[in-house]
């Protein structure tokens, strides 16, 4: 690897170009390249953002010799397909969340990656912010105590019944695009799978479910409740509780000016506490650039082991939803 990591982007979606504006800034990482299945919108993509080269296909980028690792901004049932040819030709892989729609693809990408010794990274902008960090920082130092109560929630209004996130063939639905910031979360938080999941769901007329609301619940008696939507004003938030105190955020993937708090609260007072400031696509692809290099990941960055559980979760809360019943993920 040259001095910085030499990424190629596979398609020209539009969270890709907020990935190359994250990213401009960045001595770690430089987009090199992008291929498009139109290639009219590739070479305009690449003068927008300053791209070098526009290659003819994602083929072309995968063995290209002058690029290091790719970033796949595709719909969510591409992810795998796209990230196992990615690192059959040696590629290092980032790849938009949910890296997989199902646990035994998650270990697919795991075994593949390990063989050919490179590095996957699931591009979770927010885990890797200072306000994440900071909150699994706090929770894990036992600040708050014993965790009792864990509250998730993210959605927006999802306003053309066209949008490729209604498809259940591609991997659609609330809980896939929004319901894994903070059902990935409260994975990380708890440490583990909750006993028992439920769920309940409103289904749209393709068959995802726009709107979902989930209680995960485990044994020694920590309960978490997740809402997810597509239908409803944009609002994210996470609350957690714990048997001496409390902590709350937005979350963020990009945490900007006026949003960079964490509220502690110690019975009923609270305070907002400052965090730094950062882009998430800039600190996600610096973090998989360190990796890349062979450093030692950060302690309270996302593990196989948490996007495991968090795709286990997923599907588990999806039937329960199904069929109106509690269920053991």
């Amino acid at each position: 690897m040259s001095h910085f990591l030499r990424i190629g982007i596979l398609g020209a979606a539009r969270i890709a170009a907020g990935f190359c504006q994250g990213v401009a800034p960045s001595s770690a990482v430089q987009v090199t390249a992008v291929a498009s299945r139109s290639a009219e919108r590739a070479a305009a993509f690449a003068q927008a953002h300053a791209i070098p080269r526009v290659l003819p296909d994602y083929d072309a980028v995968l063995g290209d010799a002058g690029i290091d690792a790719v970033y796949i901004p595709l719909s969510n049932d591409q992810h795998v397909s796209w990230a196992l040819r990615a690192l059959a030709a040696g590629k290092h892989v980032l790849c938009e969340k949910p890296m997989a729609l199902c646990v035994d693809d998650v270990d697919r990408l795991q075994a593949a990656a390990q063989a050919q010794g490179l590095v996957v990274v699931e591009a979770f902008p927010y885990r890797f912010q200072p306000q994440t960090l900071d909150l699994l920082a706090r929770v894990r130092g036992g600040q708050i105590g014993r965790l009792r109560q864990l509250c998730g929630l993210f959605g927006f209004t999802l306003r053309h019944d066209t949008d490729y996130r209604l498809d259940p063939a591609l991997g659609g639905g609330a809980l896939w695009d929004v319901g894994v910031y903070p059902l990935g979360m409260v994975r990380a938080l708890a440490g583990g799978l909750p006993a028992t999941v439920q769920a309940s769901a409103a289904w749209g007329p393709t068959g995802v479910d726009r709107t979902l609301a989930a209680v995960l619940t485990w044994d020694d008696g920590l309960m978490a409740t997740l809402q997810c939507w597509f239908d409803a004003v944009p609002h994210r938030h996470l609350r957690i509780v714990g048997s001496e105190g409390a902590l709350a955020s937005g979350f963020h993937n990009h945490v900007g000016p006026g949003l960079d708090w964490v509220e502690v609260a110690e019975g009923y007072d609270s305070r907002r506490e400052p965090v730094p400031q950062g882009n998430g696509f800039r600190l996600e692809a610096e973090a998989f650039a360190a990796l890349v290099r062979g450093e030692a990941p950060h302690p309270h960055w996302p593990t196989w082991a948490e996007t495991r559980d968090t795709t286990r979760l997923v599907q588990a809360l999806l039937r329960s939803a199904t069929d109106g019943r509690p269920v053991a993920p």
